[in-house]
């Protein structure tokens, strides 16, 4: 109910709309038109324009029009007294400003106070499509106002499929608005009626209650979630849930949120409910923060932390979106602190990292990054020679409670040299040397094991370079018409490398990450890569290029190991024919499909496609498969139709095809018309193999009225649009 207060800021402009004018020296004068200067330029015309000299009053009859910039009002009759700066005006009363119009049968005005009626009055708001009626309209002091048996809607028409009426309504800007007997209608059906209502009358967000949400589900029963929001000051607010779920019992949650500056920000949320199906206490807090410190560091913190590890599956829906877990991959919740400083070639990073595997009972055995401290090197001239270096040097801290841990800084710095042959060719070589150190503790013990060392390198080379050709169509082709593009490029840009690292003694080291095993690299990589870029040029406009297509293919040859071998033991030296392609054509279809093909056992071992399409109704589809031999097989689908107007059908479904497992369904039916939508939403989730997720279906009706909020939430069904 925020948004009340365009009701009455409008009202505003009328009292305004005139200031206190200058004496003028005529007392008669017909079919004029004079202007007079106070506070701003101010025309008065009328077919007849009289002045009363002893009265001090202006009386102006017949196609009265009264302007103030981009104000006008219009009237039959008005009059204008320069002694009490009383003015009236009525007979087909009309004020507007740009496309927002207020219509009454007489309005009475003082300059000096500002003080003033309108009777038997309709406004209407264009941005916000508010149409506001009312016997009296009645400004009352600066910022109070009164409006006796009044009606509000975003619906257009005589007969509005909905509105709210009040015996009278009292508000104060920048403070709340009473209203007295509020009902609401349905198609002139009363369906729900209050003695009387408060809300906020501010166009910046104000404290109050927000709408509730109410569904049904057979995992947590009958929902009716409720919030209060605090606008505590500009730069922060607050929002606090009770949630009642049936089966679940009564869940408090607070939200708070501060912007201090634009590098100062942050939230909080916290939930607590004491579990009926549970049998005990349970809770979830996450810590959001960044901000600029003094010397251009900056500070970061996500501080996250539940009560048990079956919290978040069981209330995955109100977590931060980064808490989120559906796999058992996700199984990790991670907190972590990170600040650090970028130079115009260095950077500085720093961040402690604390991982809770919800998968096991226990932590001691999880490995933590107490901390990372990383210090890299941009490419950058060398002491203004043709080469180029840069580095990576981090130091990590391993430390759990049971286990082994250590302390490790891997070292690489790399020099580069790029060169150009001939404007045809470019090339690019590098050479780097790569050091890890590691000092192992064992179970917190005090004893420190003797440093351990790694030495390696690494080289490679890389050449490639671009053709291309222009194409013109001229501006009525009917590629031009279709595409609005009359100027094409298509460039080709073939690339080949060579990157070589040697075999290195480690496996005497511990394994922390994929940094503690290096593996052996000596192949060959090529491909290329081909762009369609189109633009439109004229004279008068040109618009920036966009690329429409691309498509990139590419492959390696392995001159050391196989990257396998067959059943019989010989070794398979090319590796997959990685390739991807995605175009967008029209507004109505683009697609994407990106491939690994064997060349060995002759099929796609990946497969991945998105295509989306749309028409000039707005319908859309969406189609999604994705395949990755022995682990991944999955398609999603989505989908919105206008059937028979104004009936909208929408749905997804994600589904598992290598565990025949339904991830999510989502169905739903939406009446829609021009100011309000009614829906049903039936949400559909299966139990995943791994049992991070849970069976559940739920049902939501929820309504949405123009421009003023919504009963209820519409669920997230699409998978793009």
């Amino acid at each position: 109910m925020r948004d009340h207060c365009l009701i009455l800021s409008f009202f505003i402009l009328l009292f305004i709309l005139c200031p206190s004018f200058s004496h003028p020296s005529y007392a008669k004068v017909p079919q004029v038109k004079v202007t007079v200067e106070a506070e701003g330029p101010v025309e008065i015309e009328a077919d007849q324009l009289t002045y009363d000299r002893d009265q001090q009053l202006y009386h102006a009859h017949g196609g009265v029009e009264i302007t103030r910039g981009t104000l006008s009002l219009r009237a039959d009759h008005a009059q204008l007294s320069m002694a009490t700066k009383e003015m009236m005006a009525w007979g087909n009363v009309v004020l507007r400003e740009g496309e927002d119009v207020i219509e009454c049968e007489r309005l009475e005005v003082n300059l000096d106070t500002q003080g003033g009626k309108i009777y038997h009055a309709r406004l209407f708001l264009k941005d916000q499509n508010f149409h506001i009626t009312g016997r009296e309209l009645e400004k009352l002091g600066e910022n109070r106002y009164r409006i006796r048996d009044g009606s509000f809607t975003t619906c257009d028409g005589e007969r509005p499929p909905w509105k709210f009426t009040v015996k009278e309504l009292d508000v104060e800007l920048g403070g709340y608005g009473i209203a007295k007997g509020p009902i609401f209608y349905m198609e002139n059906i009363p369906m729900l009626y209050l003695p009387f209502g408060v809300f906020p009358v501010v166009l910046e967000r104000q404290t109050g209650f927000l709408f509730p949400r109410v569904g049904y589900s057979n995992k947590y029963g009958p929902e009716i979630k409720t919030a209060f929001f605090w606008a505590i000051r500009k730069d922060m607010d607050s929002t606090f849930y009770l949630d009642y779920l049936g089966k679940k019992g009564f869940k408090e949650g607070l939200e708070y949120r501060y912007a201090f500056t634009q590098d100062t920000n942050g939230k909080a949320n916290f939930y607590f409910i004491d579990d009926h199906v549970y049998d005990g206490n349970r809770y979830a807090f996450f810590l959001r923060h960044q901000q600029r410190l003094p010397s251009d560091f900056y500070l970061k913190w996500d501080i996250n932390h539940v009560s048990d590890n079956r919290y978040i599956r069981d209330y995955d829906e109100d977590l931060p979106e980064g808490a989120r877990i559906d796999s058992a991959s996700l199984r990790l919740l991670r907190s972590v602190l990170f600040g650090g400083k970028n130079w115009d070639r260095y950077s500085l990073l720093m961040n402690a990292a604390v991982f809770d595997d919800l998968s096991k009972e226990s932590n001691d055995e999880t490995i933590q990054k107490l901390p990372r401290i990383g210090f890299f090197a941009q490419p950058q001239s060398l002491w203004k020679t043709p080469l180029f270096y840069d580095f990576t040097s981090i130091y990590d801290n391993f430390w759990r409670e049971r286990g082994v841990n250590a302390h490790r800084w891997d070292f690489f710095p790399k020099i580069s040299y790029p060169m150009r042959v001939f404007d045809v060719l470019k090339m690019e070589s590098h050479l780097g040397g790569r050091e890890t150190l590691y000092r192992p503790t064992h179970d917190r013990a005090d004893r420190f094991d003797p440093w351990e060392s790694r030495e390696t390198f690494e080289t490679g080379a890389q050449v490639s370079t671009e053709f291309y050709r222009v194409f013109h169509w001229g501006e009525d082709s009917k590629i031009s018409s279709l595409f609005k593009v009359n100027k094409w490029m298509h460039a080709v840009e073939p690339q080949i490398a060579y990157l070589y690292s040697p075999r290195v003694t480690q496996d005497d080291l511990p394994v922390f990450d994929e940094v503690d095993r290096l593996p052996y690299t000596n192949e060959i990589s090529y491909g290329i890569v081909q762009r369609l870029v189109g633009k439109w040029a004229k004279e008068e406009k040109e618009t920036a290029p966009y690329e429409y297509a691309r498509l990139d293919i590419f492959q390696s040859y392995s001159l050391g190991d196989p990257y396998e071998r067959d059943s019989k033991g010989k070794g398979r030296y090319f590796s997959n024919i990685q390739a991807e392609l995605w175009w967008n054509f029209s507004p109505f279809l683009s697609a994407r499909w990106d491939v690994g093909f064997s060349p060995y056992h002759k099929k796609f071992e990946e497969f991945n496609f998105l295509i989306t399409g749309k028409d000039r109704r707005n319908d859309a589809i969406q189609v999604e498969y994705r395949y990755t031999e022995n682990s991944v097989k999955e398609i999603n689908l989505a989908a919105r139709v206008r059937t028979i107007p104004p009936l909208h059908l929408f749905g997804s479904m994600r589904y598992n095809l290598v565990d025949h497992w339904k991830v999510e369904n989502v169905y739903g039916l939406e009446y829609k018309a021009q100011c309000w939508t009614l829906g049903l939403a039936v949400e559909d989730r299966g139990r995943s193999p791994d049992g991070t997720q849970e069976k559940e279906l739920k049902v939501q009706v929820y309504l949405q009225l123009l421009n003023l909020g919504s009963l209820g939430r519409k669920p997230p069904y699409a998978l793009g649009f």
